[in-house]
């Protein structure tokens, strides 16, 4: 059965809004886009109301006009400081008669396990399940038809602030525009970028975006962890307009179109800008200053990470998505620092011709879609308070029911564990 699904990601710098067809949770056509300048977002928080409204709507406009097609809802991208997230385990005793375990125990232990304090200013939104345990033993995929006495669940779960929910939903909504779901950007971003080994074996997921990075880390197929720092491509650009003297709208434009993070020995060591390119900058020192500043941010994407849970296990691979991640050698950098593989995230599974979304830029448009076709809620007519409420539903979406090997994971590499 065909769809047509839209996704819309609201970024500190862009507002990009895509229009596919989707069929068994695959994306079999790219109808439309659009892609427009974002104002009254900074670092993936909204700040104004108007501004975002307008931009947003004009992104969808756009792609009404190059899909051909009517724009009535979407599955919206959400991140920023305010995003929170937990590991919790819950448990039940399994009081039928015959203790085999049905969707009713599985709904009951998974409940449990969001039994924990969030602040009255905290919702979640997502709560998804990492591994069943059925009398202490660990279960290999789903535990229904099972028998047993106690059933746990180890449960990761994401919050967002609700007054950063009640704006983001209003600035959709008074574009005219139902709010089909609201997803966590970087598990959207994981959809479309990420292999199944991958998140078998283990890896991490940076997506830095212009105001964020967000990180998730995949283990056994399920997601560990998840956290956002506040920095992204608006702080390598404002380095840049510092460092070199220059406005920030030159110094946008002198990343995008000359920076590398290694000095190319082909290029001109002088790029010129400003009236009749009577002014220049050294390359080098735009190399410098782009390089200082995403050694930073790679760092720190390790840095946070819960050390108790990577002594016996180390990710196979770094993969970094968003804009910033077109930078020419950000992998080479990551490998430097880290001391392990590291790849450039691209949209993957498109149709033929559209080559353009294969872009580290699109993961989370592309993912959006992807996630709204396996676990969404797309054609609902939504007010804010109903996506909110909403949220507290949402347990049940996620299942562990492939059955896949049991890993050990363990080792390290160049002395390092991660």
């Amino acid at each position: 059965m065909e769809r047509i699904l839209t996704s819309i990601d609201v970024g500190t710098s862009k507002i990009c809004t895509v229009v596919a067809k989707m069929r068994d949770g695959r994306i079999v056509e790219v109808l439309g886009k659009g892609v427009v300048p974002s104002h009254g977002v900074h670092k993936a928080i909204v700040l104004d109301i108007a501004e975002p409204t307008a931009a947003i709507k004009e992104s969808v406009a756009e792609a009404e006009r190059s899909s051909g097609t009517e724009v009535k809802s979407a599955f919206i991208g959400i991140t920023g400081h305010h995003i929170g997230a937990y590991n919790n385990r819950g448990a039940v005793a399994i009081n039928r008669r015959d203790h085999r375990i049905t969707q009713r125990e599985v709904d009951r232990v998974l409940a449990s396990s969001k039994s924990l304090p969030i602040p009255p200013e905290k919702r979640i939104i997502h709560a998804i399940p990492r591994q069943y345990f059925l009398d202490g033993e660990e279960v290999i995929g789903s535990p229904l038809r099972l028998h047993g006495y106690k059933l746990e669940v180890d449960t990761h779960i994401v919050t967002a602030g609700v007054t950063f929910i009640q704006n983001l939903a209003k600035c959709v909504q008074g574009a005219g525009i139902s709010v089909s779901d609201l997803i966590l950007e970087s598990l959207a971003s994981g959809e479309a970028v990420l292999e199944d080994e991958e998140k078998e074996a283990g890896v991490v997921l940076a997506d830095i975006g212009a105001g964020t990075t967000d990180i998730t880390v995949f283990k056994r197929r399920a997601i560990w962890h998840s956290r956002a720092i506040s920095l992204g491509g608006y702080n390598v650009t404002k380095d840049v307009a510092i460092g070199l003297e220059v406005p920030f709208s030159v110094a946008e434009e002198l990343k995008i179109k000359h920076a590398g993070i290694y000095p190319d020995e082909s290029k001109s060591k002088e790029i010129p800008w400003g009236p009749e390119g009577r002014r220049t900058v050294r390359y080098e020192d735009l190399s410098h200053i782009v390089r200082a500043r995403l050694e930073e941010i790679i760092s720190l994407i390790f840095a946070d990470l819960p050390r108790a849970d990577w002594e016996t296990w180390e990710p196979t691979v770094l993969v970094l998505c968003g804009g910033t991640a077109n930078l020419p050698g950000l992998d080479r950098l990551g490998e430097g620092i880290l001391g392990q593989r590291v790849r450039i995230g691209r949209p993957t599974g498109l149709p033929q011709g559209v080559g353009q979304f294969e872009d580290p830029a699109y993961a989370t448009g592309i993912g959006l879609l992807l996630w709204g076709a396996k676990y969404g809620y797309a054609g609902r007519n939504n007010n804010v308070e109903s996506v909110i409420k909403r949220f507290f539903a949402q347990l049940g979406r996620w299942r562990l029911s492939i059955n896949w090997p049991r890993i050990s994971f363990g080792g390290s590499r160049n002395g390092r564990r991660f």
